[in-house]
């Protein structure tokens, strides 16, 4: 049974002051193997600093996908904000398929006043025209639909689900930091994640559970959800080690992004403790 599981931090290493090429170069080294690129705050990366991306992260066979703009909500009450988040979407995508990173992670939106099944099918119609323009470009890169942490936010596990269902080209991306926050601090035991795997693989098919894309960290929460993200070992859980133990048990092939503070620090830690426990089954 081979180790199929990948790590990388959520954009480039604390401190680092070179580019994603060089980071990518920088992580290779440590004995990571993955990278979320972010572009939360803009696009900085012109196209031909992506075409460099690519090849350098084709040469350490090194797995990129990238986390989209913040400023996109396909559920406001503001028809030209909704107009702006599926220009910044496309974009997005645009620039990922040039850099050969997939998926395009995203938070879809906010509920505002509306009720939470209206708010959801803006986001659906919103992301189904988004989808048919990546078509007629032929971008090939999947958007990849994140489990969201606050209340307020369009994304729990039902909802992500009914998004990869309805819309094409969509994957399921699983933060189980913000479901934990999200939820009051239940993902706990061994069945409590294996619960989410298990929903997501009932309602959308194997397909979408055995190469999964995964957010991880420790989270300070509320009562309206997330507040913080926390490194490993803060002790406010989610447990890595729960979560490692029954994706090997599984067998399934995970990327595993750190989006704790410690970015690439806990990204090792997190392999470290993997590889800890596939080693102790292996023999």
């Amino acid at each position: 049974m081979p180790f199929k599981l990948y790590f990388g931090p959520a954009g480039k290493p604390v401190g680092f002051r070179g580019t994603v090429a060089e980071a990518i170069e920088y992580l290779a080294k440590m004995g990571l193997d993955a990278m979320e690129v972010q572009q939360v705050r803009g696009f900085t990366i012109s196209v031909e600093r992506a075409k460099i991306i690519r090849e350098v992260s084709q040469q350490h066979k090194f797995i990129l996908s990238m986390h989209a703009p913040y400023a996109i909500n396909l559920s406001s009450d503001k028809a030209e904000t909704i107009e702006k988040s599926k220009e910044r979407l496309l974009k997005a995508a645009e620039l990922a398929h040039i850099m050969g990173a997939s998926p395009v992670v995203l938070h879809p939106g906010y509920y505002g006043k509306k009720e939470k099944d209206k708010a959801l099918k803006l986001v659906i119609d919103g992301l189904k025209e988004v989808v048919e323009k990546m078509k007629s470009k032929k971008i090939s890169v999947k958007i990849g639909i994140e489990t969201t942490g606050k209340v307020s936010q369009v994304g729990s596990v039902d909802e992500v689900i009914q998004i990869v269902r309805e819309v094409p080209m969509t994957v399921p991306v699983i933060d189980f930091a913000h479901i934990h926050a999200r939820t009051g601090g239940t993902i706990k035991t061994h069945d409590d994640y294996l619960n989410v795997i298990g929903r997501i693989e009932n309602e959308l098919g194997t397909e979408y559970v055995k190469h999964l894309h995964i957010h991880f960290s420790e989270i300070e929460f509320g009562l309206k959800g997330e507040k913080r993200h926390l490194p490993l070992g803060s002790g406010t859980g989610p447990k890595f080690e729960i979560l490692a133990e029954l994706l090997i048990d599984l067998g399934y092939e995970a990327v595993i992004i750190c989006e704790t503070p410690l970015l690439e620090k806990d990204a090792i830690k997190m392999k470290q403790i993997a590889l800890g426990i596939f080693n102790k089954k292996k023999n």
